[in-house]
């Protein structure tokens, strides 16, 4: 009877204390996660066991990570002792030596209009624009500069259409993706502010799937669907709640 009383006690201060149950997911952040997305970690008990199953997969990216990948074969060792070589190898191995010292996977690609633009400045003010200068105005490595210059390659008149082709179903296709990404980061930014909560990572990869298959109406149904749900289960349980303290305090007033 004690403990029933105290329970009771418990459970009328904390409804007049006006503490409210917690809304917010303690999730972790599954686009941090190290060694990429593997699957869906709900708890800290799956995150764990996540953890020390794939510890030396993630160890080995990480020093696979830290190493910049190349791109193409090494030069033989000792090719500079080697005088038989002609000229045009010796510069294609010095090329390639500098090459190794950069991280070429971070290496801004260029256009051939670019390249192009590149030649006619060089050949305009060749001792104003060195490689140094167009590699830092063009933000590029050296290394591509020279190639660029050294190439004289022009496409020909079909050629160039199908690169120009090409290249306007490329942007066209980055446009479409970034309008489509900037909707629903627009559409979950209302959600968030209309429900006042926040929606965990996993939930949002899934409904941004959702929204690049159907489409935004038919997601805006289904999570009006979803929110009215969420709703309705948490009046019931305020209700329960409500009834359990009125129950309480008139069992003891009795």
């Amino acid at each position: 009877m004690f403990i029933q009383r105290r329970l009771i006690h418990a459970s009328i201060h904390l409804f007049e204390s006006g503490k409210k149950r917690p809304v917010d997911w303690n999730l972790p952040d599954l686009e941090k996660l190290p060694g990429g997305f593997r699957g869906k970690v709900y708890n800290k008990k799956d995150w764990s066991e996540y953890l020390a199953k794939n510890t030396k997969i993630l160890e080995k990216e990480k020093v696979s990570d830290s190493k910049p990948k190349l791109l193409f074969k090494p030069p033989p060792q000792g090719w500079r002792k080697n005088k038989n070589l002609p000229q045009w190898m010796r510069d294609k191995y010095a090329l390639k030596e500098k090459a190794m010292k950069i991280d070429l996977s971070t290496v801004k690609r260029l256009s051939p209009a670019t390249a192009q633009a590149i030649r006619t400045l060089h050949d305009a003010f060749p001792e104003e624009l060195p490689t140094s200068k167009l590699a830092e105005f063009f933000k590029a490595s050296p290394v591509a500069i020279a190639k660029i210059l050294k190439s004289r390659w022009v496409p020909t008149q079909k050629e160039a259409a199908k690169l120009q082709e090409r290249y306007e179903k490329k942007i066209v296709k980055q446009v479409s993706e970034k309008l489509i990404e900037n909707k629903f980061e627009e559409f979950i930014e209302n959600m968030e502010t209309k429900i006042k909560m926040e929606i965990p990572p996993f939930f949002r990869q899934e409904l941004y799937e959702y929204y690049k298959q159907y489409g935004l109406e038919s997601v805006k149904d289904d999570f009006e669907k979803l929110n009215n749900a969420r709703i309705v289960k948490e009046r019931l349980k305020n209700e329960k709640i409500s009834k359990y303290i009125e129950e309480a305090t008139n069992s003891l007033e009795r």
